[in-house]
């Protein structure tokens, strides 16, 4: 079973979360700026988001960058497992802002010896890019209450 939040996977930074059947990932996917689903075979989605402006407001400086990433979104035994991989962090240097650079998060969040990092700034940066994260991929959870789309 998936492990919900990020980890550390040979010193790459993954994210993963478990989300009920009841989500509708198509809504929650394509109602998000910036993300491209670009297969959907056999119950799994897979795709990118490309520029798609953090909404999460709580962590350093650094969080008010843009993210990319890759993602794949699995339908298995009454849930989606939504995994993300490659996640990069936008930045935009100079006076003018002209120079784009954009890093992967392992330069922020993973030490020397390929774990995780576990200092405050780094936990606090880590709930916000997992709020970020979940808000893209709850949004297409359908309310008990009337059946309708709600938007987390």
């Amino acid at each position: 079973m998936a492990q919900d939040g990020f980890r550390n996977e040979n010193g790459s930074l993954v994210w993963e979360r478990i989300y009920p059947a009841g989500t509708n990932m198509g809504a929650a996917l394509e109602g998000t700026r910036g993300i491209q689903i670009t297969t959907f075979f056999n119950n799994t989605y897979t795709g990118m988001g490309d520029e798609v402006q953090n909404t999460c407001r709580n962590g350093t400086p650094l969080m008010k960058n843009n993210c990319k990433f890759d993602f794949v979104v699995k339908q298995q035994d009454g849930s989606y497992i939504v995994t993300v991989t490659n996640l990069r962090i936008i930045e935009r240097l100079g006076p003018l802002q002209a120079r784009i650079m954009a890093n992967r998060a392992e330069k922020y969040f993973v030490d020397a010896n390929l774990k995780v990092r576990d200092d405050g700034r780094t936990k606090t940066d880590l709930m916000c890019l997992d709020s970020f994260l979940d808000s893209i991929f709850s949004s297409g959870e359908i309310s008990s209450a009337n059946g309708g789309l709600t938007a987390n």
